[in-house]
């Protein structure tokens, strides 16, 4: 019985240090992503200007790039892939410089905004709540 409980606890300890390796990249998947645009887009992304909505700076808008548009088959929404550079990254939950943020966006916006891989888009940045495309 003893060994049992013993195989039970290596098992479980061996599943949660899989899944923190797994879980756990600091990053590295967003640096290689930028590393892959070209050096205009990459320029375009650092020297984007934050404008702030209100005086309060509690959230503002930016330009992104679009990595990717997915259309979902069960609905009438897409996944929308949208990389940006986080010039304030203490203020947001990720803590990293580059991200790729995952929006879903009903597919007759993208259509409307003319969202499409590789094209420029103006997000808004909202810590704590998200990021959202507003134009493309």
């Amino acid at each position: 019985m003893g060994y049992v409980i013993a195989l039970c606890i290596v098992v479980l300890a061996a599943f949660v240090c899989t899944a923190v390796v797994l879980v756990r990249d600091g990053g590295e998947r967003e640096a290689r992503v930028f590393t892959e645009l070209e050096p205009e887009q990459q320029q375009m992304l650092y020297n984007t200007p934050i404008e702030y909505e209100d005086e309060s700076h509690q959230s503002w808008r930016q330009k992104g790039i679009v990595r990717n548009v997915t259309p979902r088959d069960d609905d009438d929404t897409a996944d929308v892939e949208v990389m940006w550079y986080n010039a304030k990254p203490d203020e947001t939950t990720r803590k990293k410089e580059t991200n790729i943020e995952r929006i879903a966006a009903k597919k007759k916006d993208v259509q409307a905004k003319g969202m499409h891989k590789g094209g420029v888009v103006t997000i808004r940045v909202q810590p704590g709540q998200g990021v959202t495309v507003v134009a493309a």
